[in-house]
């Protein structure tokens, strides 16, 4: 097994991020148990044209999940002597690897995670390909013999560049 050189998990912590996300679901949750609770145990209709229950209990299911989602989401990256892997579970949740051999140069950056992607998450834009980003802004940039472009967004600048130093100058082994 390779040696880790470097890790790092991010995952959206920002506070304005769980007020928005508590903002939304919160009330809709509420709201849902509140209108079953009257529809079903005390018999009262909700509203002039209540929802029925069916589409009260998919709402109040779709808002769990909805929470579930945003707050197990998270942004893995690791670097031995192969590559750079990464995941960025639930929507990537199988382990990736871009390898030594794939990354022609690479780079620490200042970006703007509004300007330059279009926000968080797992982007793309023309000019400077694909971002993979939780929090702040400044990233490795990898430049791929393909010509893609990569961006992986860290909060370890310093230690990942160590890291990614120590990858391209080791040597191929084979287990």
């Amino acid at each position: 097994m390779n040696k880790v050189l470097f890790k790092e998990t991010q995952q959206f912590r920002q506070w304005w991020w769980i007020v928005l996300i508590l903002g939304i679901t919160i009330p809709v949750i509420v709201l849902s148990i509140y209108s079953l609770y009257q529809q079903t145990v005390r018999g009262i209709p909700v509203g002039d044209s209540p929802v029925p229950n069916g589409v009260l209990i998919a709402q109040l299911f779709f808002m769990i999940i909805l929470l579930w989602f945003f707050f197990s989401m998270k942004l893995e990256v690791w670097i031995d002597q192969d590559g750079i892997h990464y995941r960025f579970f639930p929507l990537i949740y199988k382990n990736k690897i871009f390898s030594r051999e794939e990354i022609q140069r690479y780079e620490i950056r200042k970006y703007s995670p509004l300007l330059d992607y279009g926000g968080w998450g797992i982007k793309k834009r023309f000019k400077w390909g694909r971002a993979y980003n939780v929090s702040g802004n400044i990233g490795l940039q990898l430049y791929l013999k393909t010509g893609k472009k990569v961006l992986f967004g860290t909060l370890r600048s310093q230690a990942i560049i160590y890291a990614m130093d120590e990858m391209m100058k080791s040597k191929s082994r084979k287990h």
